[in-house]
């Protein structure tokens, strides 16, 4: 049986280390509901489990472990605002307002408006599960009628099978809604106007059209009949979206989530996240004539999908056609980042940092953080690394030709 620990977004288990923390809060407050429990401040908060980050002006917005959620800006000048809840926050985006929405554990959401600090929870997995039961009750509705009308015995006795697996799966949420028992929420990203998507554990994707107010849930729209874990979800320059996760999934949209396409990649293992170029990688081409031909002539997003044992995808088109490779340590990769130059940037499991030019794979380079710790998130920022992971997040300088 698969579970979102082990099979999905390696974010979920930045090792043993969160899941120890979680268990062991677990435990301190067994009374206590953890998505009611505030998360506690704490002057060792940078030094924890950190999940996601994302650039915020001249500081860094930054999530993780026990609902931490740090405006940072280094290692002396650092704020932890204040979090409704205490499960593990994944992933974070910002919208055009500058109002932030982040994701977690147990299908929370979280939104702050631009000028608070405090943030409040707008949604949990429990909304998810009702979402479920009401959209398997629909379809269960609609197969009776389809086989009150067929009178071909195979067909039937087929679609019987297929009612008898609806009225299972109605029971299993019906208890998971009674239980608590919620799916975790792994990735989270808006296009330029706004609309927002959230992806998890087996095959969760929400969307939302009020500056993530209040969430649909829209699996349904992926074909994806056997619900695998969707890992991240991105949305690129010019508002494509794009989702990879367990299985070597992946699906592409092309008109904001109305309507998707299965994406196909050349490795069929899970995949933990995906970059799209930002608009500064484009402006920034003269200084590279094979960036600035490719984007002359046909104007097309570069992609990077990566994820277990180290393999990594490359796609100069916007999807349609990917280069392979992978790392020769097989070390997971989790988390990465596009420079400003238009180098990617990725990092993973003991503390391997992984840089390329996305149009010569065979620049590939691998470096290791002295530290050794499982990095989730990388942020490029004039001439240092920013890293998060294991032990937290910190700087580390890098060479003006890196």
């Amino acid at each position: 049986m698969r579970t979102p620990h082990i099979a999905c977004g390696m974010k979920s288990i930045l090792l043993v280390t969160l899941l120890g923390s979680a268990f062991t809060l677990a435990q301190a407050k067994s009374s206590s509901d953890l998505l009611t429990l505030p998360s506690t401040s704490s002057a060792l908060a940078t030094k924890s489990v950190i999940m996601a980050m994302k650039s915020n002006n001249d500081a860094i917005l930054v999530v993780g472990e026990r609902g931490h959620i740090i405006n940072w800006q280094n290692d002396n000048n650092w704020q932890q605002q204040q979090s409704p809840v205490s499960v593990a926050i994944t992933d974070v985006t910002i919208l055009s307002d500058g109002s932030k929405i982040a994701v977690g554990h147990d299908g929370v959401i979280l939104k702050v408006d631009s000028n608070s600090t405090t943030w409040r929870k707008v949604f949990t997995g429990k909304e998810i599960t009702q979402f479920k039961i009401a959209q398997l009750k629909q379809d269960y509705q609609s197969l009776e009628k389809t086989i009150s009308n067929t009178e071909d015995e195979d067909e039937l006795e087929e679609l019987t099978y297929q009612l008898d697996d609806l009225t299972f799966a109605i029971e299993d949420n019906q208890l998971a809604l009674k239980s608590g028992s919620n799916k975790p929420l792994l990735s989270v990203t808006s296009t330029s106007n706004d609309i927002l998507f959230a992806t998890g554990a087996y095959g969760i994707l929400l969307k939302s059209h009020d500056k993530g107010e209040t969430w649909q849930l829209v699996s349904n729209q992926l074909e994806n009949p056997d619900s695998y874990h969707l890992n991240a979800v991105i949305a690129s320059a010019d508002d494509q979206l794009y989702i990879v996760g367990e299985n070597g999934t992946g699906f592409h949209s092309t008109d904001l989530g109305q309507t998707w396409s299965v994406m196909t990649l050349p490795y069929s293992g899970s995949l933990f996240g995906i970059l799209a170029s930002p608009v500064n990688t484009i402006a920034s081409s003269t200084d590279n004539p094979s960036i600035e031909n490719l984007n002359t002539t046909n104007n097309k997003t570069q992609l990077v999908a990566f994820g277990l044992q180290g393999n990594i995808m490359v796609s100069l088109d916007g999807g349609g056609q990917w280069q392979h490779t992978k790392l020769p340590s097989n070390t997971s990769l989790l988390g990465g980042s596009f420079s400003k130059q238009g180098k990617v940037f990725l990092v993973g499991h003991g503390g391997v940092i992984v840089s390329f030019d996305p149009e010569k794979l065979s620049s590939l380079e691998v470096k290791k953080h002295p530290s050794g710790a499982a990095l989730s998130s990388i942020l490029v920022k004039d001439n240092s690394l920013i890293l998060a992971g294991q032990f937290g997040i910190s700087q580390w300088p890098i060479k003006a030709e890196d």
